[in-house]
């Protein structure tokens, strides 16, 4: 229909022409093959824009076909396509359509051809002075974007799905699927641990202890051989180390800052050099979106491996400059749901630390909810796990009621746990090592 449609090494136009033609014509073909499609897939600029509008009218829920495109094409204030009206483009694109059973291949091929050319973009673009590392940062998650494949309209039968449910049951019996401890035997034994795919949120008041926990929980899943990538956007690397070390050598944490070093000090930095071995993997750059935070998860899997994730914590996590004229909730659901998809996409547990809000504070008993979540929403959604850590000390109920000092007290609340039991764990606390163990 065009002179300007042919096939090269790099782009093949026909072929974008007969996957939009397919899409605009059949039923439902659109919504079948779209996780596999992205803008750089067509190398055509009409077929891009004609993508975009695509793309858009399907995620309003409307239905696809030429007058829907037409429409919203001319709601973008697009005049022409390749020197056409719009309604005459779509009438000839549509002229000579294909049946849709190769459709999902002929995608693959355009998905394939958009890397081939982004590759060449990436290895010919000259320097021109800018931020080499920002423009390279940008030209490899366009990379990665086009190479991810999705699956899509991919059902499993139930006779598929008992045949996986009975391995997996097989594999627990022979002790193949092993969960990461949530450092307290009571909770492991009751709801099995941490499992791949998890999201699991830790929220508390400041100062309460939840990266001390965090802290706690990772040094248990590294000296069990488990891989740990620990973000923190509000500490520096060596004071996460201290804290680890401090649990490690039960050394007072205060301790570590101290310019004059007391003689367990001097024993703690001979043998500070055991803790080198342990497979735990810091960064504390103090801004990331989610994005980059799933860049850099995926870059220790493929440097070192990951089997879990801990980001201290959420509501630090940077809005993408994209969306600025979003709301605060609106972001941090987009955050809460960007780090459940890592937890999902990478198998593994992703612990997201949380601060909670004032609102236990008014409360007689001073005790966290679910509620009390910042923004609480999307996070109380997404996640599978909802633990609270509350301390009455900080809170200042400074006695229980036995008349008992509270300041070696805490309680970690769990209000959410799928497929596992709530209940309220009392717990020790050692506030020199900032350390939790279980009350027995």
């Amino acid at each position: 229909m065009n002179a300007h449609l042919h096939t090269t090494h790099n782009y093949d136009t026909l072929l974008e022409q007969q996957v939009l033609a397919c899409c605009l014509v059949h039923d439902g073909a659109f919504a079948s093959v779209h996780g596999l499609l992205t803008p750089q897939c067509f190398a055509y600029p009409a077929h891009s824009t004609l993508y975009d509008a695509l793309h858009s009218i399907w995620q309003q829920g409307f239905g696809v076909d030429v007058f829907t495109i037409a429409h919203q094409l001319q709601s973008m204030g697009v005049k022409e396509l390749d020197g056409q009206p719009p309604i005459g483009y779509l009438a000839g694109l549509c002229a000579d359509v294909q049946p849709q059973h190769m459709l999902a291949q002929w995608c693959q091929i355009l998905r394939t051809l958009a890397a081939r050319r982004l590759m060449i973009q990436l290895t010919t673009t000259p320097y021109t002075g800018g931020d080499v590392v920002d423009e390279a940062a940008r030209l490899q998650a366009q990379l990665q974007e086009v190479l991810q494949v999705h699956t899509i309209n991919q059902w499993v039968d139930a006779a598929t799905a008992t045949i996986r449910l009975q391995q997996h049951i097989d594999e627990l019996a022979n002790g193949q699927v092993r969960y990461l401890s949530t450092t307290f035997p009571s909770l492991d034994k009751l709801n099995g641990g941490f499992r791949p795919g998890q999201l699991v949120v830790l929220g508390a008041r400041p100062s309460v202890g939840k990266s001390a926990l965090a802290g706690s929980i990772a040094l248990q899943a590294a000296t069990q051989g488990y891989r740990v990538g620990f973000l923190s956007l509000e500490m520096p690397v060596q004071e996460l180390m201290g804290r680890i070390a401090s649990l490690h050598f039960s050394i007072p944490h205060a301790q570590l800052d101290r310019q004059v070093l007391p003689e367990t000090m001097q024993q703690f930095a001979t043998h500070v050099h055991r803790l080198s071995p342990l497979p735990i993997y810091f960064s504390d750059t103090p801004q990331a979106t989610i994005h980059d935070i799933r860049a850099r998860a995926e870059q220790l899997r493929a440097q070192q491996g990951i089997d879990i994730l801990i980001v201290d914590y959420l509501q630090l996590i940077d809005e993408n400059p994209q969306y600025k004229q979003r709301n605060r909730e609106q972001n941090i659901s987009a955050i809460s749901r960007g780090l459940k998809l890592i937890a999902m996409q990478l198998q593994i547990p992703v612990i997201a630390l949380s601060q909670l809000n004032r609102e236990s504070e008014h409360r007689a008993n001073k005790r966290p909810t679910l509620a009390d979540l910042r923004e609480s929403g999307a996070i109380e959604q997404d996640a599978d796990i909802v633990m609270l850590l509350h301390r009455d000390w900080k809170a200042g109920i400074l006695t229980d009621e036995q008349g008992n000092s509270t300041e070696h007290q805490a309680q970690l609340i769990i209000c959410k746990w799928r497929n596992g039991t709530t209940l309220d764990l009392p717990l020790n606390f050692a506030p020199h090592y900032m350390k939790f163990t279980e009350a027995f």
